[in-house]
């Protein structure tokens, strides 16, 4: 139903970078109390998705930061989403069964991140605790900018956990170069260690050659708790380019998960395309475009996912957006109003 052309997306006006007030918030104080409420509504044009409208509510973040001494700190941070859903039971035969439950509330308070930071001098730097993911929460999702509105592609095609219990070293060389490794359980934010006591090994450079180019290449190593047939140990390549200037920006990212999920000979793969202005002080467009693959040993598949609009920001910190979305798998286009808050 729609199509976009790579050439005409990159075309389109949108953001600004990290100076953008409704991303970047100064505080007064090395301690403080910060806080997140992002929600939307959604119209869908096609008569078939279900629901086809409603008042959604995209995140709830509150958390805290307090500086211990000028070289260590420590950070807690609970969002508010949902974490749980029953989809399907099953008997031994692998059919279908009814069942009645109560689910509970779909918004769950969970922690997100608990991080103490030590910095042991202007090279290196220690973390441990629950650790935000490197493979894009910390670069690419500030880069976006735009969270309120949607996560980048690699959250919402589940191409990677968004935080994760575990140690990590940083080493940063002036401003053109940061090397980040971590060890993680694996297990993302929800869950413990399993009894296998598997990890997940990371290492994420960004290099800077100027100071409009941003360079960014992840890579991650995973090993199978399953020992059977069907499944093999997983692994993630991602690199990211962008470009940026005062009032205009674009970058680009690709992702391969080798092993998805762990099963043997299937691969996950996809780009991410963004680029915008700021208008003025209040205005901004936007667009973006996302491309998946999921590859089996019988078939490949893939989906197309588009964002067009504006944002609209009447207060500082307080934004509003209009977006046109659509979803190639299943020709679903959809009208989406925005509202993000920091504080």
């Amino acid at each position: 139903m729609v199509r976009l052309s790579i050439l005409g997306l990159l075309c389109l006006p949108m953001m600004l970078f990290g100076q953008n007030s409704s991303q970047v918030i100064e505080k007064q104080n090395d301690s403080y109390a910060f806080g997140q409420i992002f929600t939307s509504f959604y119209y869908t044009l096609n008569d078939h998705f279900q629901p086809r409208t409603a008042f959604t509510f995209n995140q709830g973040i509150i958390g805290y930061r307090h500086q211990l001494a000028p070289n260590l700190s420590g950070i807690i941070l609970y969002d508010v989403t949902r974490t749980t859903h029953l989809y399907e039971i099953t008997d031994s035969l692998g059919h279908s069964m009814s069942y009645d439950y109560f689910e509970g509330s779909k918004y769950t308070a969970f922690l997100k991140m608990a991080e103490i930071k030590w910095n042991i001098n202007d090279l290196f730097t220690f973390r441990v605790g629950q650790l935000l993911n490197t493979q894009y929460l910390t670069f690419q999702d500030r880069f976006w900018g735009y969270r309120y509105i949607d996560v980048t592609y690699q959250e919402k095609f589940h191409m990677g956990m968004p935080a994760d219990f575990g140690v990590q070293f940083d080493f940063k060389w002036k401003d053109k170069l940061v090397n980040q490794f971590s060890v993680v359980n694996g297990e993302g934010p929800f869950r413990h260690q399993d009894i296998k006591g598997k990890f997940i090994y990371a290492n994420n450079i960004q290099y800077y050659p100027t100071e409009k180019i941003k360079l960014k290449l992840y890579a991650d190593y995973g090993p199978a708790s399953d020992t059977g047939d069907a499944y093999s140990s997983k692994s993630v390549l991602s690199g990211f380019a962008g470009y940026k200037m005062n009032r205009f920006r674009v970058g680009g990212e690709y992702t391969y998960v080798f092993n998805f999920n762990y099963v043997d000979g299937t691969d996950y793969y996809g780009l991410s395309l963004y680029t915008g202005v700021e208008l003025n002080d209040h205005f901004q467009v936007l667009g973006r475009w996302d491309h998946l693959n999921l590859k089996t040993p019988d078939a490949t598949t893939g989906t197309d996912y588009y964002i067009l609009g504006g944002q609209y920001e009447p207060v500082q910190y307080f934004t509003t957006a209009l977006t046109f979305r659509y979803f190639s798998q299943g020709d679903i286009p959809m009208i989406y109003a925005s509202f993000g808050l920091k504080f």
